[in-house]
This record gives structure tokens, sequence and C-alpha cells, in this order.
């Protein structure tokens, strides 16, 4: 089970304005996409705190998505190969080195499976889109590890033959230590009553230790007792610890992030997505920005082209739309992004009896609501095509 993206209506826009129609991504014989209605927060205990509609529901003229990684990306590819015809998207090579010139680079790759080198490519423009262990982020800075968290999560998918609130809806449990989510993934499943269930467990963990340990099959006994604190809640009927020991496969993540770079401007090569800037997965950013910084690298590039300033003001106009604004995503999902008010309800209920904190969370939702989710969901950068059309 792979890790499952969520894209907001930014990035829902920017994949219509390239001419790719939402229903791809959302019918169920393709993308089997959710269209997300909402999100909403509860205590460790199952006190409701607050909840927020996302997407069509909140008015937004695109819809937020929940989609298996692995369907959003097929939907993606066969666009690509659709658009640029099947030579020109050469699948199983992983890059290994790059020579930067002054008016081009030679990108060297090796096959994914066998590792046997692959033909040198030149090129006059490089995007490194490699995610957070990004070959092409090590050649341009160095060795520089990313940084660990001190947090993993830990993901598994179910299904579940009841639907839960609308079939749309994430929800979220727990405090600052550890918290729990879980969300639809299929529209297909949803229209027959149905849940096929993502769900995520974020815990404290010490450094896992070398690379080839980030990420790792989990059994469900590593998680019991993490996962019996949010007993209190259910979700389509099950608690957390029903939903995971329906699951068949667990995968535990290590989470690590980058500080922020100071500039995305390498000349004739740039970062894209995580291979930029990693983001911690809070608030359905980490899709969302990577695409997010496509539209900026595609306006950038019309712009250079139409100013005669070439690649070099390409690359630096990008750098100077996107490397400051996702930066500070970064630091806000270091502070759990809107989660952090499962963070902040914990703190201002510490030592209060059962009654008094159910109390305290109906009368302090609307107050938790406003300073903390959505202030983080207005601090998210907007899209620059918008920008430039205002």
């Amino acid at each position: 089970m792979s890790k499952v993206p969520g894209c907001s209506p930014c990035g829902s826009g920017v994949l219509t304005d390239l001419g790719i129609p939402l229903e791809k991504f959302h019918a169920p014989s393709e993308g089997d996409a959710i269209f997300t209605s909402a999100v909403e927060y509860f205590t460790a205990e199952g006190f409701f705190i607050s909840s927020e509609k996302v997407g069509l529901a909140a008015g937004a003229s695109q819809p937020q998505l929940s989609a298996h990684r692995a369907k959003f990306h097929s939907t993606l590819l066969a666009e690509c190969l659709r658009v640029l015809g099947q030579e020109k998207v050469i699948l199983n090579s992983r890059f290994t080195q790059l020579e930067s010139f002054e008016d081009h680079v030679i990108l060297h790759f090796e096959k994914t499976t066998t590792k046997d080198p692959m033909p040198p490519v030149r090129c006059d423009f490089a995007v490194g889109a490699d995610g957070l262990k990004s070959r092409v982020c090590r050649a341009l800075l160095g060795d520089g590890a990313p940084r660990y968290t001190g947090r993993m999560i830990y993901r598994g998918l179910c299904e579940v033959e009841a639907i839960h609130a609308d079939g749309c809806t994430v929800s979220l449990c727990g405090h600052e230590n550890g918290n729990f989510i879980c969300y639809p993934i299929s529209e297909g499943m949803r229209e027959k009553g149905q849940f096929l269930c993502n769900w995520g467990l974020c815990v404290l963990r010490t450094h896992p230790g070398g690379e080839e340990k980030w990420t790792s099959e989990a059994t469900l006994e590593e998680i019991r007792e993490e996962l019996e604190e949010f007993g209190g809640n259910r979700f389509a009927g099950l608690t957390p610890l029903q939903l995971a020991e329906r699951t068949e496969k667990i995968i535990g993540w290590s989470l690590f992030d980058r500080d922020p770079l100071e500039s995305f401007d390498f000349g004739s090569v740039t970062l894209l997505g995580d291979a930029a800037h990693p983001l911690l997965p809070y608030g359905s950013q980490g899709a969302t920005q990577a695409i997010m910084d496509a539209e900026a690298l595609g306006v950038s590039y019309q712009n250079a082209m139409a100013k005669g300033t070439g690649i070099r003001g390409c690359v630096k106009e990008y750098s100077d739309l996107r490397c400051e604004v996702t930066g500070k995503v970064v630091i806000a999902n270091r502070d759990m992004g809107s989660t952090a008010v499962l963070r902040v309800a914990a703190v201002e209920t510490q030592g209060m009896a059962v009654d008094e904190k159910r109390t305290w969370c109906a009368e302090h939702g609307k107050r938790l609501h406003d300073e903390v989710i959505q202030k983080y969901r207005a601090s998210m950068p907007k899209s620059v095509r918008a920008v430039a059309e205002r």
C-alpha cells in the first residue's frame, strides 16, 4: 500500500487548466478519486472539536481530491502518453549524475531494474522532480541528509462495508504525540455504500537508522497500544484499531523533511515538488504544492520565451515565484498544519474531567476553527496563474 495523495482545489485547478478533465481522476473506471467534502477533528477520546468544508462543498470552483497514488499516477501517465507520445516518456530509468555547462546539461541514467548504464542525454533544461531522496538535489547541493522529525507514520488500506459520514469526509483524532487519520479513496466503492479506507497513525519514534530502513513493513502489535488510545472514536462504526485489524499490510514511513532552500535557481537546472521542498504529511499539501510548482514553471517558461530571457530567465522567475512561499509551507507543516488543532485542544483541556472536556470542545470549537485551521488554510500559496490574471 503506497502513500495516498490529497490534492486541494488549487492543484485540481492546475490539472484542469492543463486540459485534463477532472472526470478522468474521479470516474471509478479511471482515477476513482473521491471529491472530498469535509475534514473533521476529534480528541483522542472521541469528542468533536471542529470541522471544515473543503473543495466544492466550501464553494471552491474545483474539487479537493483524495486518490490512490497508483491510480492518480496512472491517470497522469496516460495523459502524458496521449499528449507527448510513447517515445517521449521513458520509464524504468533512474538519474545518476549531471554535467552542467553554460548553455546545456548532460544527464546520466541507469536502468532501475538492472542498474545498467543508459546513453547520456543532452538537454537545454533539466527539472529534478525525484522526491525526498532526490539525486538531482544531491548532485546540485552535496550530500546533506534530510532532517529526521522524530516521527513515523504507519499506513494501511482496508475495506469497510459501510461509509463514514457522507462517504467523502476526512477524519482525524488524537493529539501532538499521536494522531490518527482516515479517509475514503474510491468513488466506485462509495457509490456502492462501501468505504475503501486509507488510514495513517503518526507517532513518535527514534531515528530508524540507515536509509534502507526509512520505509519498512510493520506489524499490528507495534502500534496496537497507541491505536487503543483512540478507541472512543468510530469511523464507519469501527475504531482505529478495528480498521487496522482489517488491514493486510501495514507500512511504516519515517518522516523527514529539509530546511527550506535559499533558491531553486541552478542555471539550466531546477527542482520541483519534494525534491525542492519535502513536506510533512499535513493539510493535503504535498501533491498540491508539487502541481503548483509545475504550474509556476510553465508560466515562467512562457514569460521567459516572450521576453527573450531564455532558460536562465525562466528558472530565475520560477525560483522567485516558488522558493520563498514553499519554504513557508515547510515550516507551517512542521507545526502540524491544520492538524495542530488536535494539539491545541489537548493542551488547553489537560487535566480536565471527561464531561468538562466534552463541554469545553463544544464551546471552543468555533474559535479553534478560526484561529488554527483557517489561519493555516489562508497562509497557503495561491495559484500564480490566477494571481497573474487578477
